[in-house]
């Protein structure tokens, strides 16, 4: 079947620019993130060591807790900050502080790594299999204003080992 009324001679009927709408707008909707996307760059990756035991004072600065080592690994083209860590899963029954070395922020120059320690300290440091998690949030600002990125969540074990953070 022919469609003349988007061939006659008054010019483009309604039913074409509906039709080219239908097609149009799709796209645009799908398009539209795609240019805030290739702006922020590649994301940061945090891939966690072994997780420790730091009993009592014996691994100043840890005391009493736990040290999970990282590699912050920087794919992107432009300097990243990781400007504030929180612990979110924590499945020891202990309570936790919060002891991350070196301190926040951390600079993450662009194609570079920094080795970096997530640190739990407690009032206890027993002897514990459990989970431990952080949201890690980060920006291209040093003052964390630019939170335009989701957070970065590691988890990792921490197994009921001897102490060995101090080794």
């Amino acid at each position: 079947m022919v469609d003349t009324a988007a061939t006659n001679s008054e010019g483009i009927s309604r039913r074409t620019v509906t039709k080219a709408m239908a097609w149009a707008l799709p796209a645009i909707a799908v398009a539209a993130p795609i240019p805030a996307f290739a702006a922020s760059g590649k994301i940061p990756t945090i891939t966690p060591g072994t997780a420790c035991k730091a009993p009592g004072n014996s691994c100043n600065p840890i005391v009493k807790g736990y040290s999970v080592p990282a590699t912050v690994n920087n794919p992107s083209n432009k300097t990243i900050y990781v400007t504030a860590i929180v612990i979110n899963i924590n499945t020891s029954g202990i309570g936790f502080g919060l002891n991350p070395i070196p301190p926040l922020p951390w600079t993450v120059p662009a194609g570079g790594s920094l080795d970096v320690n997530f640190n739990a300290t407690s009032g206890n440091s027993a002897n514990l299999d459990f989970q431990l998690g952080f949201s890690v949030t980060w920006g291209h600002e040093i003052n964390g204003s630019d939170m335009d990125h989701a957070p970065i969540q590691v988890t990792v074990t921490v197994p009921a080992t001897p102490p060995d953070c101090c080794k």
